[in-house]
């Protein structure tokens, strides 16, 4: 019999169930374990050992048995559960894992025979676990493993589990658009456009309908991409010789599928950022006065029609006037600068690119290495970033997203003679000002706004549109903000607010500063999407 039609349906449950043993193992570590768990841990690898044995993968098949028997053991009483037996059950799954990703490739399975039996035969008193676990020898050369689990970037988000019931209602409102379709078209037959007043509405109705249904397809909870960080930290705080607890609360969250995987890189190199130069090392802590176990938090919550996802560690923080004299170092402020600096713009110096703190690891962390590519992977979906430390106290990087990149309500603005889009959850209010209000000092504008002196930056220069500011008497404003502290966009003129269907920008345009996306209005033109945050930056490095 032919299986191979399967195989796609075999992959993805095999990882589901190979996920969920990952998880129920690290609860060992938690003191989260029941007897339930482990029967829990049992019936996924049973499934997978069941679905091997159908499929004639005997290589899985095997290693999946090993595993069962293993956790017998620990059901029965026979075998005590410690971290190293923890270490063996995701050794397991590391390896399962890789055999599933080997099907994936269609590519010859390796024997896990001799694997089978070192995970049988183990005992607590295993001398070492790595060998235990080490690949089998083959008398035939097997496929290379990859050298360590590879993160599956959308492979959970690309083929998504849907409600029969959800799928129902798009049948019935496309049957119902087609309704109105002949409806409409019998209309313009007759060229009765006074009769068209009715199903036009009803087609708009729809249309909301369907957008709104499509979009409750597209939204997957954070838990899809949530059970690999776990993982990562242990393994990380293991092998740095750190103790962490780490805890993910709000994975009930829903989020267009479309962000979660642009999230992913930026989360992994944010907890690594906490893990490698945040939590400092027991003996360091308890010379502080900290308890030794390092405390990491992974938070998602909803804020309106945003979505807020906070990495907060209590390691030893970041210090802004180090940041501060390093920007020097560097070349990137000079003297005076960096002294007018907040504490909130010097602690943001750290996402500028170039910046490094490689020389001087041990008094900031380290921490500016790659944030760049955090907060330009952050910006290119919409999202704003905002950093927040207290020195020997731990840091908070709080990402803002929207719920969907799809399609949003947007505020149509003129910039010389250049239209563009600015989405309207990145601003916080609109406000207009004479332009006496305006102080210009070297390149950069400032104006007073709730009796605090704020940047201002002129959109139409911004986008080589004027070098002057507009002739009106009333200049209007977009109040925004930029790592907490407000920025003023100065417009031409606003135009109107739409919802607007959001296309990505392919190379070179995706390159340009400012800009995010663009749109096709309905009058044939297209029009730019403008990043906020992007444009609130100085205007000097232009």
């Amino acid at each position: 019999m032919d299986y191979s039609r399967y195989r796609e349906l075999f992959i993805s449950e095999a990882r589901d169930h190979i996920a969920a043993i990952s998880s129920l193992s690290l609860s060992y570590e938690d003191g989260t374990t029941s007897f339930e768990t482990v029967n829990e841990l049992f019936r996924h690898a049973h499934s997978i050992k069941g679905m091997a044995a159908t499929m004639q993968f005997a290589s899985i098949c095997n290693l999946a048995h090993a595993l069962e028997d293993l956790l017998v053991n620990i059901r029965n009483g026979v075998m005590s559960v410690t971290s190293a037996v923890t270490d063996m059950m995701l050794a397991a799954a590391d390896n399962l894992e890789k055999l599933v990703m080997l099907v994936e490739q269609q590519a010859e399975l390796p024997d896990t025979s001799e694997l089978a039996e070192r995970i049988r035969s183990y005992s607590t008193a295993a001398e070492d676990t790595t060998k235990a676990v080490a690949q089998p020898e083959t008398k035939h050369k097997p496929p290379s493993y990859p050298s360590e689990i590879t993160f599956r970037n959308s492979d959970e988000i690309a083929t998504t589990r849907i409600k029969t019931s959800l799928l129902d209602r798009l049948v019935t409102i496309s049957g119902e658009l087609l309704t109105v379709r002949y409806t409409l078209q019998r209309l313009a037959a007759n060229h009765d456009t006074d009769g068209m007043t009715v199903p036009l509405k009803e087609l708009t109705s729809l249309l909301r309908q369907l957008q709104t249904e499509v979009f409750k397809v597209r939204m997957l909870p954070f838990a899809v991409i949530a059970e690999r960080f776990p993982r990562m930290v242990r393994d990380l705080a293991r092998k740095s010789g750190k103790e962490i607890n780490f805890q993910i609360s709000g994975t009930d969250i829903e989020m267009d599928r479309g962000i979660l995987e642009q999230v992913v890189e930026p989360l992994l190199h944010l907890l690594r950022n906490s893990v490698d130069h945040g939590i400092e090392m027991p003996q360091e802590r308890t010379v502080a006065n900290k308890p030794p176990v390092g405390s990491l938090s992974l938070a998602v919550s909803r804020l309106s029609d945003q979505v807020l996802i906070q990495v907060t560690d209590d390691g030893r923080g970041i210090d802004p006037v180090q940041i501060s004299k390093k920007a020097v170092t560097l070349g990137l402020l000079n003297a005076d600068e960096a002294n007018g600096l907040t504490d909130q713009e010097a602690l943001f110096l750290i996402c500028t690119p170039g910046f490094t703190t490689a020389s001087v690891v041990s008094d900031v962390s380290g921490r500016g290495v790659g944030m760049d590519v955090v907060k330009t992977s952050i910006h290119s979906i919409g999202g704003s970033l905002s950093i927040s430390s207290v020195p020997g106290n731990g840091t908070s990087i709080t990402i803002s997203l929207p719920l969907s990149v799809a399609i949003v309500q947007a505020l149509i603005v003129n910039c010389g003679k250049m239209p563009l889009a600015v989405p309207v959850s990145a601003i916080n209010s609109i406000c207009e000002i004479r332009r006496d209000e305006i102080v210009q000092r070297g390149n950069d504008l400032y104006m007073l706004h709730d009796g605090k002196e704020v940047p201002v930056r002129n959109l139409p220069r911004f986008f080589r549109q004027s070098e002057n500011l507009p002739d009106s008497d009333l200049l209007p404003v977009l109040m925004t903000e930029s790592n907490r502290q407000p920025v003023g966009l100065l417009v031409d003129r606003l135009v109107e607010q739409q919802e607007i269907f959001i296309r990505p920008l392919l190379h070179p345009l995706a390159d340009l500063r400012g800009i995010s996306a663009s749109s096709l209005m309905g009058n044939g033109q297209i029009i730019f999407v403008v990043d906020p945050a992007a444009c609130s930056g100085p205007l000097s490095s232009l």
